[in-house]
């Protein structure tokens, strides 16, 4: 790449990252508190009337529209990610911790709305603990607690707690197996610019750290 070209590629990395932050500005405009860095990809719908949202938070919404809504409490921490056609509802309360990812079309609310045989709809809190990952197309349900670094397998229908550091799989979720990360690893998701340790090797189930 010739010197031209890295700053013809810069230049347009930066008036991209600026219109983002633009988009942050007006699709969060509604949020009671908004952290620092917030960036914003399309156009979701973002209207909860008690919501609040840490640093480096990021709402991609394109083909299908990211929707973040409801009358209830909404509370996400820093560097949560939430990608396209995700819905999140809440009527009573949902609380996101640090370093969580939403994964394409995932479904959390805090109430089923109705109820079914004339027995009244569930509404109870939903959280989710730091550092996991909600695979695309997974269900979280009314009165759900998720553990840390927990990892939600794609299309998981999730009905009950889950532990610190698991994998759940299916409908109804159940934990897979236990997760190992390397000390001081922060989250289920790992790429490039993960805070966490580098894997130098994965042997028997063990992890190792580069020094």
């Amino acid at each position: 790449m010739t010197e031209w070209q890295r700053k013809r590629v810069e230049w347009r990395w930066r008036r991209a990252t600026v219109r983002q932050e633009l988009q942050a500005r007006w699709s969060l405009r509604h949020v009671d508190k908004r952290g620092k860095r917030a960036i914003v990809l399309g156009s979701p719908i973002v209207d909860g009337s008690d919501m609040q949202v840490g640093d480096d938070f990021k709402v991609w919404s394109g083909h299908r529209t990211t929707l973040i809504s409801g009358w209830g409490k909404l509370r996400f921490g820093d560097r949560v990610f939430v990608n396209v056609g995700t819905t999140i509802i809440a009527v009573e309360e949902i609380v996101v911790g640090d370093d969580v990812a939403f994964a394409n079309d995932v479904y959390v609310m805090d109430s089923d709305s109705h109820g079914v045989e004339g027995r009244p709809h569930r509404q109870a809190p939903v959280r989710i603990g730091d550092g996991c990952w909600i695979g695309a197309r997974a269900m979280i349900l009314p009165g759900v607690s998720i553990g840390k670094r927990v990892l939600v397998a794609a299309g998981a229908v999730v009905t009950r707690d889950v532990p610190d550091d698991s994998l759940v799989a299916g409908n109804p979720a159940r934990v897979v197996r236990q997760l190992t990360y390397p000390v001081g690893c922060r989250r289920a998701w790992h790429d490039e610019w993960c805070p966490c340790p580098k894997v130098a090797a994965v042997e028997d189930g063990g992890v190792e750290e580069t020094a």
